[in-house]
């Protein structure tokens, strides 16, 4: 298996803000606050967005820290290694996190969200969604790969009585499975809340990835709900 699997797994994950169909409404506010909870050091929904992208890009524990600012041409980046912050079951080498702000499809599906659910605001208020992404990295060989497995599997269990659709896909290399992708969606919201994702590469490394997805409008992280789906 190629050494690059992971970083080109990541990267995948990060240009796929996939649109699908919709659920409960109810159930939107607690189902990613609790994988945030769980697993994430800084919260992005119990704050001003400011305040937890200034607490996320001082974090002092954080080393390695990469941050391109937004601009008139680019989008925000972050990215970082935890040095102590360890939510992972398994012994993790390496923490990773990643905060990337990504354009949404062409047709821009949030402006009806935010139509229907009655917010002012601009188009270009709406054409963007934040990817907050947790890796977890075990060592290469077959028990890190059974590490991360378990982590992949004990979430996609936890998550799959939370959410109502999971899509699964097989990462593979002809015949051989190095890896796999979950999204998870609810009804009212047009793209994936929750992506869960492992792969392999072989003795090189192995790793776990969440990526928990959101909108920022008035200085506040927020699910676009529709107030009356399709």
């Amino acid at each position: 298996m190629k050494g690059k699997t992971g970083l080109l797994l990541l990267a995948w994950l990060l240009v796929n803000p996939a649109a699908k169909s919709q659920s409960p409404e109810t159930k939107i506010p607690g189902a990613p606050e609790k994988i945030i909870r769980q697993y994430y050091r800084i919260n992005p929904f119990n704050k001003e967005f400011s305040s937890f992208l200034q607490r996320l890009m001082n974090d002092p524990t954080l080393s390695n820290t990469t941050i391109h600012r937004k601009t008139d041409s680019t989008l925000f980046f972050l990215e970082g290694n935890y040095t102590t912050h360890r939510p992972f079951f398994f012994p993790a080498g390496q923490v990773k996190v990643i905060l990337a702000e990504r354009e949404l499809t062409p047709d821009l599906p949030a402006r009806l969200a935010a139509k229907r659910a009655g917010q002012a605001g601009s188009a270009e208020d709406f054409n963007t969604v934040f990817l907050y992404q947790l890796v977890g990295y075990a060592p290469g060989g077959k028990e890190g790969e059974q590490d991360v497995k378990k982590e992949f599997e004990k979430l996609s269990r936890q998550y799959q009585r939370v959410f109502e659709i999971s899509s699964p896909r097989e990462l593979k290399s002809g015949q051989q499975v190095y890896g796999e992708v979950r999204d998870f969606y609810f009804t009212n919201v047009f793209f994936p809340i929750l992506t869960l994702a492992w792969s392999t590469s072989g003795e090189k490394e192995n790793l776990v990835a969440i990526t928990v997805r959101f909108m920022v409008y008035n200085n506040a992280a927020y699910l676009p709900i529709a107030a009356n789906g399709p």
